[in-house]
């Protein structure tokens, strides 16, 4: 976003200095024109008069041009300003939202280990069945904020200046099979389909194969965690005269209205599905990021272009 603003305020200054410059051009030589047109009838009668009227003509087209770029420039630096701190603002509180949920995410299964891990040291738990009940929930609930923490790292880390894709040229289409085949095993056993529709021609592009990886991985989780058994999800690639999507879609449950237009940011899940269905509402914050860092585009489908519900990649 940064360096974005920065290349278009560098376009902007460039092109109004462009537009001033010719400005002058055009009127010093009508300036010109004038005095060859003055001199010609009286002006070489008083030279004294002649040298002021000549700098002035000269010189006032410069002092209005430089006036009018001053000032245009100034009231873009002063947009871009105000700008720049209604996007801080709108961080800040985006930020202390984000904090919220994760406190409220990490809140829930701490209580739970605490309470379990003070019954069993305690002895209230005499039935062994019972104790491994105990000690499962104590392990899953481990699980669950270890994962949120590391998506929580991943998040952040991506959002850093330090951090650097490490592309390469790579087949994308055979990159799209691979991770679909890990994926096969996890689907089967959550009673789903994958279905994976890749053209068998290579598609080189220059990517970070890592993060594209996790880009595939987490859309297709996204997928399996939130539908019911029974449902298709697809994988395709379509490589038509360089317009080059990569589509994940399924037929299962639709996103409600009211998570739609902010699917992509932190914790957009809502309470309930983090709650019932384990999704922390990062991962497809970090899809988006890696994404955008390719200079690509990602897109929620639903009920539009024969898709139920489609996450389309456009890769430029």
């Amino acid at each position: 976003m940064r360096r974005k603003n920065d290349v278009d305020f560098q376009i902007f200054v460039i092109s109004r200095f462009l537009v001033s410059l010719i400005f002058v051009v055009m009127a010093e030589f009508l300036v010109l024109v004038l005095i060859n047109y003055m001199q010609k009838i009286w002006l070489n009668q008083y030279p004294v008069i002649w040298f002021v009227i000549t700098i002035l003509l000269f010189v006032i087209p410069i002092m209005v041009t430089v006036n009018m770029f001053t000032k245009v420039i100034l009231d873009e630096v002063q947009r871009l300003e105000a700008e720049k701190a209604a996007y801080r603002k709108d961080y800040e509180k985006r930020r202390n939202l984000m904090l919220s949920d994760i406190a409220h995410d990490l809140r829930t299964p701490i209580t739970t280990i605490a309470g379990y891990a003070k019954a069993l040291n305690d002895g209230m738990v005499t039935d062994e069945q019972k104790k491994r009940e105990y000690l499962e929930a104590i392990e899953n609930k481990s699980d669950r904020m270890n994962n949120l923490i590391n998506l929580l790292y991943e998040y952040v880390k991506l959002d850093s200046d330090n951090f650097t894709l490490k592309k390469e040229k790579v087949d994308l289409a055979e990159l799209l099979r691979e991770n679909a085949a890990l994926l096969y095993q996890d689907v089967e056993e959550k009673g789903m389909e994958l279905v994976v529709d890749i053209p068998e021609t290579r598609c080189e592009v220059e990517v970070d194969p890592l993060q594209i990886s996790r880009v595939v991985t987490n859309l297709i989780n996204n997928s399996i965690r939130h539908n019911e058994p029974g449902t298709t999800i697809t994988l395709e690639f379509k490589d038509i005269f360089y317009n080059r999507e990569i589509i994940i879609s399924d037929n299962g449950t639709p996103i409600e209205e009211s998570v739609v237009d902010h699917i992509f940011e932190p914790f957009a899940v809502g309470d309930t599905s983090r709650r019932t269905k384990g999704g922390s509402g990062l991962g497809l914050s970090i899809a988006k990021r890696i994404v955008e860092m390719h200079g690509w585009e990602i897109d929620l489908y639903q009920n539009k272009r024969g898709y139920k519900k489609a996450f389309i990649i456009n890769v430029k």
